[in-house]
């Protein structure tokens, strides 16, 4: 089964055709954030995510690296150009650190892509500091939004963006998230992020 969608990224004349196979999406919880409002940003989980305690510990390197080729290969299709990712420079370390070139910024720039850490902190300002890298970045450029599983702060700093800059109110923003992920069998818990 494939997933296939005409998004059309802000400042380009056509939308472009984005085909990715269902399977991959799903195993990487990778969906559009809200194609109506804000074409071209993406929300997914981070490699290995699938795999036994996120890929750390005993997790064989084999599957790590198949299933960081998998992410990478889905963000080609979808013709992603920049990853976002909010997790700590520890968490990405011990997760990433011995991975393609060397870890997951090194390895996305790699292959063409621009990457941005974002570490998480306290809810609101991780939501603010993803926001200020948002807007750093050209209007034109497909990003994908990244976090651990791809269902809490990834999901939240869509919403977030959906509703200070797209103009939705919280609860369409939400709403909007969830089901945009939905649609293509990806799962969004954005109030996650605020929990605890």
């Amino acid at each position: 089964l494939f997933c296939s969608r005409q998004w059309a990224i802000p400042g380009l004349m056509s939308a472009p055709d984005i085909t990715w196979q269902v399977e991959d999406g799903a195993r990487h919880n990778f969906s559009p954030a809200c194609p109506r409002f804000a074409r071209g940003l993406y929300i997914a989980a981070a490699p290995c995510a699938e795999l036994p305690g996120w890929g750390l510990g005993d997790t064989d390197h084999g599957l790590r690296m198949m299933s960081l080729t998998s992410w990478l290969d889905l963000l080609c299709q979808c013709k992603i150009e920049h990853v976002i990712c909010i997790m700590n420079d520890e968490e990405l370390e011990k997760k990433f650190g011995n991975l393609g070139d060397g870890g997951l910024e090194a390895t996305c720039r790699g292959q063409g892509l621009g990457f941005s850490p974002v570490a998480v902190q306290e809810p609101s300002e991780t939501l603010q500091e993803v926001l200020h890298q948002l807007q750093k970045l050209p209007k034109s450029q497909s990003t994908v939004l990244v976090c651990h599983d791809g269902r809490g702060s990834s999901a939240a700093a869509a919403v977030a963006w959906l509703t200070l800059r797209c103009g939705q109110t919280l609860d369409s923003s939400i709403n909007a998230v969830v089901e945009a992920a939905r649609q293509v069998g990806a799962s969004r818990a954005p109030l996650e992020a605020f929990e605890n």
